[in-house]
Parts: C-alpha cells; sequence; structure tokens
C-alpha cells in the first residue's frame, strides 16, 4: 500500500522509481492476469495488452479516479485489465467490419460474482507470477530448477521425480518445502495491494 499512496501522490509529477518498482512488481502479474483472462493472445498482443494496462493506470491514479474505499486495488486492476481485452475484442471486430457485445469475448468473461472471480483470477496470476520469479533467481541450483519444474509444472508426484533425478525422496521433499517457502515470500510481496 505505501507503493500505491506513493503513485497516488505523485499526481502532479511523475515518480519514476516508483512507477519503475510498481512494474517491477505487478508488470509480471499483469502479464499473467491477461494471459488467464484471455489465453489466445499472441505473445504481441499480451505485451500490448498490458502496456495498455499500465497507461490507463496513469491516467487512472493521476486523476485520482481509483478510490481505495471502494475496491481492493487488486480487484481494480484486474476489472481495468479486463476492461481493456473487451476494448481490444470490440475493437479488432469493429475493425473485421461486424459488431461484437461482451458475450462474443467469452475469453474475457467472468462469472455471477465479478469481485469473488476477479480475486481468484488474481490470486492465481500472483502465484504464476511468484513462480517465475522464484524460478529466475540466480540462487536456485540445476537440481532444484529441475525437481520443482517437475513438481510443479508438470504436477508429477514427489517419489516420480526422485526416480527421474536419481535422489532420495526426501532431498525432493526439501526441494519443494523450500520452494514453497520462496513462493509464499514472494506472495506476501505482491498480495499487498
Amino acid at each position: 500500500m505505501t507503493l500505491l499512496r506513493t503513485l497516488r501522490e505523485a499526481r502532479s509529477g511523475v515518480d519514476d522509481a516508483a512507477w519503475a518498482r510498481f512494474v517491477d512488481m505487478y508488470g509480471p502479474v499483469v502479464h499473467h492476469l491477461v494471459r488467464l483472462l484471455s489465453p489466445g493472445l499472441s505473445d504481441a498482443d499480451t505485451d500490448e495488452a498490458v502496456q495498455d494496462v499500465f497507461v490507463k493506470l496513469v491516467d487512472i491514479l493521476r486523476s485520482g479516479a481509483y478510490d481505495p474505499a471502494k475496491s481492493k486495488f487488486r480487484t481494480y486492476l484486474s476489472t481495468l485489465a479486463r476492461r481493456i481485452l473487451i476494448d481490444r475484442y470490440r475493437e479488432a471486430a469493429r475493425r473485421k467490419g461486424r459488431e461484437v457485445g461482451i458475450e462474443a469475448a467469452e475469453d474475457v468473461a467472468f462469472e455471477n460474482d465479478p469481485g469473488e472471480w476477479m480475486d481468484a483470477k488474481w490470486r492465481v496470476a500472483c502465484r504464476m507470477a511468484a513462480e517465475r520469479r522464484v524460478m529466475e533467481e540466480s540462487a536456485l541450483s540445476n537440481e532444484t530448477r529441475e525437481a520443482w519444474t517437475l513438481l510443479s509444472f508438470s504436477q508429477l508426484p514427489v517419489k516420480e521425480v526422485a526416480r527421474r533425478l536419481g535422489v532420495p525422496a526426501n532431498t525432493v521433499s526439501k526441494i519443494k518445502r523450500r520452494m514453497e517457502a520462496r513462493i509464499a515470500a514472494m506472495l506476501s510481496m505482491l498480495t499487498t495491494c
């Protein structure tokens, strides 16, 4: 919340350091969120959508349009991303000469409770971003990276991972606990807003 407050209070000017921290922290989350909301987008379209989210967010924070009393920031940011994706779908359809409603953008539709749905998507995006950041840490050994890839991404059980890596199962269990702790620590940083 301190970082968000700093950005809101810098309405008249630009706090480059705060924005750099914000984008560094939330860029991967927004990227994963856009992927979750619209999995069919190309890499280039995903990057453009993420950029659109941050450009719009600058305007919103500068104008003071975001009111933390009305919604959690993550819900607000998730809704902003969803609206941008819907606008992009509608614009693409318009360029092709057809009208499209929100129901045509099936990949960005939500269920009955939009706040709950967005919170769930936000949590998944945060988890994905946290895992990616931890996997990119240079301090991880190759064995740890390989074990976590098999455990988390391939969803293999501990015993199977141990067999494939030729290590005892308790070694894989230790790796799993350490990685889960690192990811939890990273998640706590990402879920503060």
